[in-house]
């Protein structure tokens, strides 16, 4: 038996004072509200109406047993209304959760954006590093999480926010110091710079007018995230593979130099990844928007 059903037909009938009416206002039978009720008398074990061909009164048990439905039922209907309104209206608390480089140089910037946009959105922003585990955004209570994958390892919903470029890079001193190789091959003499998150195994892939090359480099530090190799790059300590939003600055203000220019090194996608494709909140649904259009135009590119 459901319970708020029983619970309803009952309260029903007593407001109307018959059974009639309140299976009109249920849309069934005047017989289902009778077995509704029926039911909901056995499992409390109680006689809550008395019914007579020509008379239907409420016990006194009924009485009170209705006074608590009367209140269920309307916090039901209350509660109803305000998650109704949280789904559609732009207001509330949002959870994102964000890779540690990408989370600390520009979701701060892109989040700020929203929160001007939309003032009655507050936005918790958790940095977490996804060299140690997967950013799934159940685990961390998030209502979304960035990513730089298409790769869907659960049942939740991927899509495609922007493009994640990434360049070979290095310090003007290191560059003067050691040389500029002018191709991929000659990376083998110099001092590369490997990180945990990409090309962890020291393979560098690039792709030129004779097509993709993988070169194995080599170097004396292994950072674990593109903030850390930034600043040893900037420091000269050697050649760096890194996305563009984290050396864009850098790039212009002519503290890092981008070297072999006519290879490309494969781009990653950058998603969100959320619990709900169809049933997110209209929060969530703006944020998302919004985060697209600005990473269509990202200002580090």
């Amino acid at each position: 038996m459901n319970r708020l059903e029983a619970m309803d037909a009952f309260a029903r009938v007593v407001k109307n004072g018959n059974f009639v009416s309140a299976a009109s206002e249920l849309g069934i039978s005047p017989g289902m509200v009778t077995k509704r009720v029926q039911r909901l008398e056995a499992t409390l074990g109680a006689k809550l109406l008395s019914r007579t061909t020509r008379r239907l009164s409420v016990t006194e048990i009924g009485r009170r047993y209705y006074k608590f439905c009367d209140r269920i039922l309307a916090e039901m209907q209350q509660e109803d209304r305000e998650i109704r309104r949280l789904q559609h209206d732009a207001r509330g608390e949002i959870k994102v959760l964000s890779p540690m480089s990408f989370g600390i140089m520009q979701m701060g910037k892109l989040v700020s954006g929203f929160m001007a946009a939309y003032p009655d959105v507050q936005v918790s922003l958790t940095i977490a590093d996804a060299t140690k585990r997967v950013l799934d955004p159940v685990e961390f209570g998030a209502d979304l999480a960035i990513r730089f994958s298409l790769k869907k390892d659960s049942t939740h919903y991927l899509r495609r926010l922007g493009t994640l470029h990434w360049i070979a890079c290095a310090s003007p001193a290191y560059l003067q110091r050691s040389g500029t190789p002018a191709a991929p091959d000659q990376l083998v003499n110099h001092s590369c710079l490997v990180t945990h998150t990409r090309f962890g195994d020291g393979r560098w892939l690039f792709k030129g007018a004779q097509g993709p090359q993988t070169v194995q480099v080599s170097g004396p530090v292994s950072p674990s995230n593109a903030i850390t190799m930034r600043y040893m790059v900037l420091d000269g300590a050697g050649i760096a593979l890194l996305p563009t939003f984290a050396v864009a600055d850098d790039l212009r203000s002519g503290h890092l130099v981008r070297i072999l220019q006519d290879y490309e090194i494969p781009d990653l996608p950058i998603c969100a990844l959320y619990p709900h494709a169809n049933e997110q909140p209209r929060k969530v649904k703006l944020f998302v928007d919004f985060i697209s259009k600005q990473l269509r135009h990202a200002p580090w590119d």
